[in-house]
């Protein structure tokens, strides 16, 4: 098992192929211990690597794994969905579903830091447009 020192540059190591500076507002915060920042995300390791989400006091996600890559994964679907929100807000296309471009966008971020994210996150794509299929004016 990483470090908490590990993991944190593993994850700045990652942030800079999707484009993030390591003084982004978008990385989680990282936690020696359980107790975790009040709103926000936080990784903190006890016998398994640990991503929580924060929202105004209360747990609102937690994701839990022995192995990194399953929280990395979360982390960078989280960061990347951001980034392509931003993205899409900025460059709209009139009588298009919002979410082609939103979710391209995230899909190629996630190939910049780790195919297999992007995969993943491809498959949960396909799930959610099997049953709310693109809506195109």
């Amino acid at each position: 098992m990483l470090t908490l020192e590990d993991v944190k540059n593993k994850v700045y190591e990652m942030g800079e192929l999707v484009g993030l500076d390591k003084d982004s507002s978008l990385y989680p915060l990282f936690s020696k211990t359980p107790n975790v920042f009040s709103d926000g995300n936080s990784i903190y390791i006890d016998r398994e690597y640990h991503y929580i989400i924060m929202e105004r006091g209360s747990i609102n996600k937690h994701y839990q794994s022995e192995k990194l890559e399953d929280i990395l994964c979360r982390v960078f679907c989280n960061i990347t969905f951001t980034l392509a929100k931003d993205y899409e807000l900025n460059n709209r296309r009139e009588n298009e579903d919002f979410r082609r471009q939103l979710w391209g966008k995230q899909l190629e971020l996630l190939g910049k830091s780790n195919v297999n994210f992007q995969k993943n996150r491809s498959e949960e794509i396909d799930k959610i447009l099997a049953i709310s299929p693109f809506t195109d004016e």
